[in-house]
C-alpha cells in the first residue's frame, strides 16, 4: 500500500469489463458483512448453546438433538465455555476477513489494470485501486 495521494480523475467512464470487476468488488464486501455475522453468531451459539454438552448414555433421542442441546445449556456449562474459548483466534478471524478483502481487491484491480484495452484513466484507476492511496481529505 503507497500513501500517495489518489489521483483525480476527471470523466471516467468504465467499459464492461470495469463494470464487472467494480460488482465483483461489491460483492466481495458483501460477503464480507455476512462473514462477520456468521463468525459472531457460530462463536456465540458454541457459548451459550450448550453445544459441547454430552448426553448421557441413558438419554432418550430428543435429549440427543441439537435443538435440545441448544436451549439446555446451564450457567455452568455456559461460564466454562466462556472461559475455555480461544478469543485470540476470534478476534483474529475478524481480521482475516479484511485482508481477504483486501487481497481480493487488489487482485483484481490488478488484472484490470494489465489488460490490454483499457483506456489510460481506466488504467490509472485500477493501479490506484490495485497499490492502494490515500484519499486526501
Amino acid at each position: 500500500m503507497n500513501n500517495r495521494p489518489c489521483p483525480a480523475l476527471v470523466n471516467l467512464t468504465f467499459d464492461e469489463e470495469s463494470k464487472e470487476a467494480l460488482k465483483d468488488i461489491n460483492s466481495i464486501n458483501g460477503r464480507i458483512q455476512n462473514g462477520w455475522v456468521a463468525i459472531a453468531l457460530g462463536h456465540l451459539a458454541v457459548i451459550f448453546g450448550g453445544l459441547f454438552m454430552k448426553a448421557p448414555a441413558s438419554a432418550g433421542s430428543i435429549e440427543k438433538t441439537l435443538g435440545f442441546k441448544i436451549i439446555s445449556s446451564d450457567v455452568t456449562t455456559t461460564s466454562w465455555n466462556i472461559h475455555q474459548t480461544n478469543w485470540e483466534y476470534f478476534y483474529r478471524s475478524f481480521g482475516s476477513l479484511d485482508r481477504y478483502a483486501k487481497n481480493q481487491i487488489s487482485t483484481i484491480a490488478g488484472f484490470q489494470m494489465l489488460r490490454g484495452n483499457v483506456s489510460s484513466k481506466e488504467r490509472q484507476f485500477w493501479k490506484a485501486v490495485h497499490y492502494g492511496c490515500k484519499v486526501a481529505s
